[in-house]
């Protein structure tokens, strides 16, 4: 069997379609590269992967003006909902920190998008591009590479095995990536002892475009406003011993338990609907390089969704690598590995540590870290400062 070789002197084989893998793919396909993106699950005509659901994810300003600036996608603003207020708290505990676009002299401190509105945008750009080829329903048999290339063998949905070949094969399959398996790369997993529910919650008043965030003995809770005016995406963290009872509960009931928690910076949740529960993990690669091989997105870095750095975190994987495409120096191949993990290093480390320090068990521990916060909040040019950090500058 022959490898297909990608006709092109810059060429990628990008595995998984997903909101990364997607737009790395056309990423390089806007800067001339001649690129094959495979999907694991078959796809027809308009549809999307299942990967691209109802859930709202939390975009900051700095991946925003990249999207829409690259020429990539310049209408994505009328896609999102506008963060103007952030409010965070310790339940339990006094003091608080509040952020505000206005203070910034800025439009947003952040945005919110759907899921699949995002994947129609990726989607439409992927059917557009003519150094794209899209090969869904594929499973991975086994990669091998050289110096110069890397060979993928694969199997359609016919059952007949292909092989490809590329310069570069960048592996965007997620936190149980098959790609990281295959090159045997090990990874520190870490569970947190607490479960997430993502829903959609109604208000009993309007969001006035302000996300909360509250740090509770049990993890985070927060919610992120919705295009409605009385929408907003709810994030609930329960405990894992405590899982058969939430997922037992009347919804009226459920309700009670999270506004517990909320308090009430923005009236109460008055209804809750597309209920998801998901367990939390942290995945760490040893290594995110190996050969002309990369790994991106939740292949390189899983962790925990608390101030919503995840998919941010993958767009400046996509935004570094694009840089190097532009020249596609292979001295700067191994640099460029090690700039990322670092910043999967430090955004990691960041992320654990908000949630180990105010939802730790101790009331005497969450105090002080609320403490922190409040110092913040009363010190404006370390405000404007830590503001200016959670929008990604």
């Amino acid at each position: 069997m022959d490898a297909k070789p990608l006709n092109n002197s810059n060429s990628a084989i990008v595995v998984g379609a997903g909101p990364i893998g997607a737009l790395l793919a056309i990423t390089l396909a806007k800067q001339g590269w001649q690129v094959t993106l495979l999907e694991k699950q078959a796809l027809n005509d308009n549809v999307l992967p299942s990967s691209y659901d109802k859930r709202q994810l939390a975009l900051t300003p700095q991946s925003v003006d990249w999207l829409t600036q690259q020429t990539l996608f310049p209408t994505l603003h009328n896609a999102l909902t506008e963060i103007h207020h952030i409010h965070t708290s310790s339940k339990d505990c006094f003091g608080s920190l509040s952020m505000h676009a206005q203070e910034m002299g800025l439009p947003a401190l952040g945005y919110t998008v759907s899921q699949n509105t995002l994947g129609n945008y990726f989607f439409r750009a992927l059917a557009h591009l003519p150094n794209i080829t899209l090969i869904s329903g594929v499973t991975l048999c086994a990669l091998q590479q050289n110096n110069q290339s890397v060979e993928l063998i694969l199997e359609n949905t016919n059952h007949e095995r292909l092989s490809l070949s590329a310069n570069y094969l960048f592996a965007a399959d997620g936190a149980h990536s098959w790609v990281r398996n295959a090159l045997a790369i090990t990874a520190q997993t870490r569970h947190y002892d607490h479960h997430l529910l993502t829903a959609v919650a109604t208000l009993s008043q309007p969001h006035h475009h302000t996300a909360v965030e509250r740090f509770t003995p049990t993890g985070p809770t927060a919610i992120l406003p919705m295009t409605a005016p009385n929408q907003v995406k709810l994030v609930y963290c329960y405990r894992q011993q405590d899982e058969q009872l939430i997922l037992s509960l009347q919804a009226h009931d459920l309700i009670t338990r999270i506004n517990h928690q909320l308090g009430h910076q923005l009236g109460k949740v008055i209804q809750i609907d597309d209920i998801q529960h998901y367990s939390l993990v942290e995945i760490k690669p040893e290594r995110i390089q190996q050969g002309n091989i990369m790994l991106v997105g939740n292949a390189a870095h899983t962790q925990h969704p608390v101030a919503g750095q995840g998919l941010n975190l993958g767009i400046r994987d996509v935004q570094a690598i694009a840089t190097w495409a532009k020249t596609a120096d292979a001295t700067l191949w191994q640099p460029l590995a090690i700039s990322r993990k670092k910043d999967h290093q430090q955004t990691m480390k960041a992320t654990h540590g908000l949630v180990t320090l105010f939802s730790h068990p101790s009331a005497t521990v969450r105090s002080i870290a609320t403490a922190g916060v409040q110092l913040i909040e009363l010190c404006p040019p370390l405000k404007k400062r830590i503001t200016r950090m959670a929008m990604g500058y």
